[in-house]
């Protein structure tokens, strides 16, 4: 590899070759690229995705290489040459992806796919350089797993929306991720490119084998949540959707990946939007969750990415007001993750240390959920926080399980360095 050229300017180009995909793919809607093969093994490309990789994609695949090893028993240009080697001759080939399972509610698991760290690096790749050709078409109302875009950006477009629109359609689509149909989603990458390798690469993971308990289980369907890609993917099929909602003038979606509501003006609305989306999701092969999907009125409250909508009174307007605050789900599963953080420290680890694990936790809380009427959760978290706080100190100094309420106030924690959350929300 041109080790020194890419030193140089590793990412300068990417980003002004981006840019310049992005103006082509927005002036002309219809246009197919082709001839984008050459630009994913380029040095500064692969640079590039590594960079992205070691900042998000951790997990180890099914041969457990990990990026502190490439770093530290390869090397780093070691590692990418033989990549760049690989797609050069045309001989690369996807991995088998490992299952992972991670908590999802009281009793649920959702699936996660981890590709190994070779096939990481080569879906970032192909992101970088495709991602431009269809965000130059994506629609406004979404949001998930965009540049420049966020859930917080989501939730408050909800919060201003629902002013207006007093009645929801709340969406939930049954197993999104894993019912994807291959061939439909491949014919919509299409639209945009049309260089054949790259769209033998994208076919390549997508029909990858799942590695789970030793089984090896070839799908015909689906793009595993973990691959690199598979956000944009789901982006694009989901597109669908969004280009027949988003611009009309009293119905008012927003999605984030696969999480959508449609606020409208009244309930004959929302019924016919729901009888509306059916019928596209049905043409596009995938299903409503029955149970999760409702018809409801803002007044009762709805739940959208970690925020509760509801009506309630405002004393300095004496009239009701929407209002959002944080989900009793959020909150509790905030809880239980400072309560495993603490239980995971080592006892006799200091005070300070410990403090500065559960505030940065804390710090991502209140960064989230700052825009919103989050006081009073924040202040039943700050206390809580000093209750994990004080039944670890209180098993280091006497090996019990027990408060100390008395000898170790709140107070005293503060003191130490713990941040108060209800601050932090006033930034």
């Amino acid at each position: 590899m041109n080790v020194k050229k890419t030193l140089e300017h590793p990412e300068s180009w990417v980003r002004v070759f981006q840019r310049k995909l992005y103006t082509a793919a927005k002036i002309s809607p219809t246009r197919r690229f082709g001839i984008l093969y050459d630009k994913v093994h380029r040095d500064d490309v692969l640079h590039t995705a590594w960079k992205c990789v070691r900042t998000k994609g951790k997990a180890p695949g099914i041969d457990k290489k990990t990026i502190k090893q490439v770093e530290t028993e390869i090397g780093v240009d070691h590692f990418l040459s033989e990549i760049q080697a690989e797609l050069r001759e045309e001989i690369y080939g996807a991995s088998a992806i490992r299952r992972v399972y991670i908590p999802k509610g009281k009793d649920g698991r959702r699936p996660l796919g981890i590709p190994v760290l070779k096939d990481k690096i080569v879906q970032m790749a192909v992101k970088i350089v495709i991602e431009p050709l269809f965000e130059a078409g994506f629609c406004d109302c979404s949001y998930g797993f965009r540049p420049k875009r966020s859930n917080t950006q989501a939730a408050n477009l909800v919060h201003k929306i629902v002013n207006w629109n007093k009645w929801v359609v709340d969406v939930d689509l049954k197993s999104y991720f894993d019912t994807i149909p291959h061939e439909p989603l491949l014919e919509l990458v299409k639209h945009r490119v049309r260089d054949k390798k790259i769209l033998h690469l994208i076919r390549q993971w997508l029909k990858a084998g799942i590695l789970e308990e030793g089984k090896l289980m070839i799908p015909d369907q689906g793009t595993p949540q973990g691959g690199v890609l598979s956000p944009l993917l789901s982006n694009i099929y989901l597109h669908e959707i969004d280009k027949q909602w988003c611009d009309n003038a009293t119905v008012k979606l927003v999605r984030f990946a696969d999480d959508m509501v449609f606020l409208c003006k009244s309930e004959v609305q929302a019924k016919w939007v729901l009888r509306g989306l059916k019928d596209q999701l049905a043409g596009l092969g995938l299903t409503l969750n029955q149970e999760k999907t409702k018809i409801r009125p803002v007044w009762h409250g709805f739940d959208f990415l970690g925020f509760t909508y509801k009506e309630a009174m405002s004393r300095g307007r004496n009239r009701m007001v929407r209002v959002k605050f944080p989900k009793t789900k959020s909150v509790q599963s905030m809880r239980e993750r400072l309560k495993k953080t603490l239980r995971k420290v080592e006892l006799g680890t200091s005070l300070i240390d410990t403090i500065d694990l559960v505030n940065r936790k804390l710090r991502g809380w209140a960064q989230y959920y700052r825009a919103g009427n989050s006081y009073k959760a924040a202040l039943k978290l700050s206390n809580y926080a000093c209750r994990q706080l004080r039944l670890y100190w209180r098993r280091c100094k006497h090996r019990k399980d027990v408060q100390g309420t008395r000898k170790w106030k709140n107070s005293f924690f503060y003191e130490k360095g713990l941040l108060y959350v209800p601050k932090l929300l006033r930034g």
